[in-house]
């Protein structure tokens, strides 16, 4: 494996998958994780169900508020509220990809993209730049739609209608970019080993529309002292295990963009956007930040515009791979086992996964109303969550 080696912890803690235990750069057998302290309800506490449908919340997931009455003592998170055994073992590569890009429909780019960097590394082939930059324009173009949408539900949990209504619409003028380059607007079936069909045509001039009406929108929020007021102050996150904008928002520089090189970010002079404040605020400036940053690599990359990619020849070997990328919401990993070109084994740890551990601390001693905007800032997809891949 060209990525990962078995040996002692080196680098940060990234995970488990079912056989191994994930670090930076390193893997370990399977280590059973520390049980979570139990919290001690007081006389005056009560457990307030919220959930699993209900207003706000584009997801169903089970959650246990512990209260008083306003200020919220602790909240329990269910991630496996509605839990997906999706199988893909015995299938070939193509086949499972089918399954694997549709986890998560708003992060297919990345989940195809990270499951096919683990195959090849596997299948042991050599990818050349030009296609690591039209995957990095996916993952890019895809980050821009994923932030607007955690922008606009900050903005929906304020009740600002006319940002919210104008964010919807660069999200789906983005969704219509994507479609129109590469046939369908949520990635599927584009990507697969050693190829891709996703051309960026004229994607810097339509991307660079979106990016200059959102400048608009983030200026006129910026005005707001109500909007920055629900934010600042909202959902302090201190976690070092945290992932993502969660964590770059808390001073914590984690992105799998700068620490390997399954991407070619590195050829970019990629910088993460970094803040310290470690509140809902932060975390909204770094996804704002991130948009406008996501748009520079794609000016960058423009010098392959209109290429199509399509699929090599390669003789299929059996092996063992592992990759890990930055999606829009933090690390996203998979490992693979391949035998006679089927997928013998797989697993998958999701930002959301690191996450959610860090909302549920973040949210101690805040109160109620404060749930919502703490809630989108870190971007949670339960959907990456209640996953069992076998």
């Amino acid at each position: 494996m060209y990525w990962y080696e078995e040996g002692e912890p080196d680098g940060r803690f990234i995970g488990y998958t079912k056989r191994h235990t994930i670090y930076g750069n390193h893997y370990r057998p399977y280590e059973e994780p520390l049980p979570e302290t139990a919290v001690k309800r007081k006389p005056e506490e009560f457990v307030f169900a919220y959930g699993p449908s209900t207003g706000g919340l584009m997801e169903s997931v089970g959650l246990d508020l512990l209260t008083p009455g306003e200020k919220i003592s602790s909240i329990t998170v269910d991630p496996d509220y509605k839990l997906r055994r999706i199988k893909v073992t015995g299938m070939s590569v193509q086949d499972a990809l089918l399954r694997v890009e549709r986890i998560n429909g708003f992060h297919s780019a990345s989940h195809s993209i990270c499951f096919l960097r683990a195959v090849e590394d596997a299948l042991q082939l050599d990818i050349p730049d030009s296609l690591q930059f039209n995957r990095i324009a996916q993952i890019e173009t895809e980050r821009i739609r994923s932030h607007l949408l955690v922008v606009q539900k900050l903005a929906e949990s304020a009740g600002f209608g006319v940002p919210v209504n104008q964010l919807s619409m660069l999200r789906e003028t983005v969704s219509r970019i994507i479609g129109t380059s590469c046939g369908h607007r949520y990635f599927f079936s584009v990507n697969g080993t050693g190829h891709s069909i996703f051309k960026t045509d004229h994607l810097k001039e339509r991307l660079g529309e979106v990016v200059d009406d959102f400048h608009k929108i983030y200026e006129g929020l910026m005005e707001s002292k109500l909007f920055l007021n629900r934010l600042q102050g909202n959902g302090i996150n201190r976690d070092p295990d945290s992932t993502g904008p969660a964590a770059r928002g808390s001073g914590i520089v984690h992105d799998a963009r700068n620490e390997m090189e399954v991407l070619p970010y590195h050829q970019l002079d990629y910088v993460p956007v970094v803040r310290d404040e470690g509140d809902a605020f932060s975390r909204f400036m770094i996804r704002s930040d991130e948009i406008f940053q996501s748009y520079d690599f794609i000016k960058k990359i423009d010098r392959y515009a209109g290429t199509v990619y399509e699929e090599p020849a390669f003789e299929p070997v059996d092996g063992s791979g592992m990759a890990r990328i930055e999606s829009p919401s933090g690390d996203l990993f998979y490992s693979v086992e391949i035998k006679d070109g089927n997928i013998m084994d797989v697993g998958m740890i999701s930002p959301s996964w690191r996450n959610v551990k860090s909302f549920r601390t973040s949210m101690e001693g805040n109160i109620f109303t404060d749930f919502h905007f703490n809630w989108e800032s870190f971007g949670i997809w339960i959907s990456e969550l209640g996953v069992d891949l076998s």
